[in-house]
């Protein structure tokens, strides 16, 4: 995989982010420097079912760096949102889990990807899944509705990380599970790309694990764990990992 980072640039880190998971959702067979799509999300533990399930549009501007659906499971009935969920794989996969009876809800700040993540949960047949156009810090649902919150190479992107896991609390019901899947800074390396922004590859953004241990806790997290190092790279000094936690 390369390891080089073509959108290190002082632009404006969301702007940079926009661009670039536009052109994923609009050009998804571009090589971004990083894997993607259905045979990555297949090497991240993905179950062949979930895979054959969901056509393979919904598969292909899919850039996840771990499987959140690994750290616990999603019942039948519960209600599940999906932070930075792209063109909507996650939330299709939740949408399978929770069935007809549940709900799932899909935040993106990209325009593209939020109008792709709709055509695909339409393409697959899923009402029980609704995307929104969102900032992670604000999002417009009510206190205390979501069972599981999941994410997918995400909060890295945040510049506000201890507001995005404010609002996840928030909306969490007591007894309510946060799963993700995200990009760590390894353990003694400072930030990638020359003190450059390159956020939106998932490098300039990234947090050590405790840095990310430690906000959970101040966010009123408990059985807050590092689950595994998933092996998925976007630079020499990431890797992506998951982690699960719960609201009391």
């Amino acid at each position: 995989m390369s390891n080089k980072h073509p959108h290190c640039s002082a632009q404006d880190p969301l702007d940079q982010i926009r661009s670039l998971y536009t052109e994923l959702a609009l050009q998804p067979d571009k090589d971004f420097g990083w894997n993607k799509g259905k045979e990555n999300a297949r090497q991240l533990g993905y179950t062949d079912e979930w895979l054959a399930a969901l056509p393979d549009v919904v598969w292909e501007s899919a850039a996840a760096v771990g499987n959140p659906f690994a750290v616990g499971p999603i019942q039948p009935g519960e209600t599940v949102v999906d932070l930075g969920c792209g063109a909507g794989a996650d939330a299709c996969v939740a949408a399978l889990l929770v069935g007809p009876g549940g709900r799932v809800y899909g935040f993106d700040a990209t325009p593209a990807m939020v109008v792709k993540a709709k055509s695909n949960a339409s393409g697959a047949g899923l009402a029980q899944v609704e995307f929104r156009e969102a900032d992670m810090t604000r999002l417009d649902l009510a206190d205390a509705v979501a069972d599981v919150v999941i994410s997918n190479g995400a909060i890295n992107l945040a510049l506000d990380k201890p507001k995005v896991f404010a609002e996840v609390f928030r909306i969490l019901r007591s007894n309510g599970r946060l799963q993700i899947a995200d990009m760590v800074r390894k353990h003694g390396e400072a930030s990638a790309c020359g003190g450059e922004n390159s956020w939106a590859d998932c490098v300039s953004g990234t947090m050590g694990v405790e840095e990310i241990k430690i906000l959970l806790h101040e966010a009123g997290f408990e059985d807050i764990q590092l689950v595994e190092f998933t092996g998925y790279k976007t630079s020499s000094t990431t890797v992506g990992a998951t982690f699960g936690a719960r609201k009391p």
